[in-house]
């Protein structure tokens, strides 16, 4: 609870519950009965609206789906709390304004490219194969609850991040056949705080409520935006890097893969960094000549992975039967 002029603290209530009850209900019998000044959101009470995403003993959760008993016999205890990474408003109501402005700047809609007599029925309408669709059908499910950005450890330590929520939503456009503005939109997501500076935690789609998948969305975006050729960024250099030190040598040459991450000047502000590893005992020494026993058999696994790129790319691949 907040409270004008106070520090943030927490108020204990005791309610009887019912089996069946959830979080929300607890919250209604609250402020009905005992503390009339309680503020949370809610809308729809069927998991499909988003508004009354909490904090429930540490992890996000929709307070209509999430059922008080279970919940308690799990943890031992009840706590709830507002959204991790949003300014808190009061109580339990926290700051959407730049969630919102995060997923505006994606442009969160569709630039329809030209259809051709091999996507279009004799009505002019797009025809839209099964597995076309899959793609983005877990996205497209997104509610906008937050859930995500709460639980991103990328987002409490850097506030510009543009988020999971709105990085699901490139994918749904970014993965759309129809879409025909993909390079400018890959390119912007591809600059700073953007799909490179997820640190794959994967807590987004461990927490969210509709199975969107955040991590894979934003992994998907990063491996079409490096097939349109959008590689000038620390994300694909420390990529690339990392796939040619294993193949190399069957290695991660940590030190090696740094410079060619950073390039030679920017390497060399961090070598405070260095420093401190090196006293730890934590500072990797660059492999220039090793490898390890049995190189052979890594490198004919990147032979077979290429050739299989290859049969995709071709639209001959003996799985799916369609191009990448």
């Amino acid at each position: 609870m907040t409270v004008k002029g106070c520090e943030p603290f927490l108020q204990a209530y005791d309610i009887d519950v019912n089996n069946g009850d959830t979080i929300l209900d607890a919250l209604h019998k609250i402020k009905d009965v005992q503390d009339g000044t309680l503020s949370f959101r809610r809308s729809c009470r069927s998991a499909i609206c988003g508004s009354c995403a909490v904090n429930i003993n540490g992890a996000p959760k929709l307070a209509c789906k999430t059922q008080i008993l279970p919940e308690f016999e799990k943890h031992g205890r009840l706590t709830i709390e507002p959204l991790s990474n949003f300014p808190v408003i009061k109580d339990l109501v926290v700051d959407f304004d730049s969630f919102w402005e995060k997923v505006h700047k994606i442009e969160p809609y569709l630039t329809p490219k030209e259809s051709s007599a091999k996507t279009k029925d004799k009505d002019g309408f797009w025809i839209i194969k099964k597995q076309d669709a899959l793609k983005i059908d877990d996205v497209s499910n997104c509610i906008f609850c937050g859930s995500c950005y709460s639980a991103c450890n990328t987002m409490a330590v850097d506030n510009q991040f543009i988020g999971p929520a709105a990085l699901a939503k490139v994918w749904r456009f970014a993965g759309d056949v129809r879409e025909g503005n993909n390079k400018k939109r890959l390119a912007k997501v591809s600059e700073d705080h953007g799909i490179w500076s997820c640190s794959r935690c994967v807590e987004c789609t461990q927490v969210c409520p509709k199975d969107v998948k955040p991590l894979i969305a934003i992994e998907d975006t990063r491996a079409k935006a490096i097939k349109a050729g959008i590689k000038d960024n620390a994300g694909v250099r420390h990529v690339e890097s990392m796939v040619d030190s294993v193949k190399r040598t069957g290695l991660l040459d940590e030190a090696t893969m740094t410079v060619k991450t950073l390039g030679f000047m920017r390497s060399l502000g961090i070598i405070p960094l260095g420093l401190k590893m090196e006293f730890h005992g934590k500072m990797p020494l660059p492999n220039l000549f090793k490898s390890i026993k049995g190189i052979e058999e890594v490198k004919k696994i990147y032979e077979e992975v290429e050739k299989k790129g290859s049969r995709v790319k071709a639209g001959t691949h003996p799985k799916d039967g369609w191009g990448s």
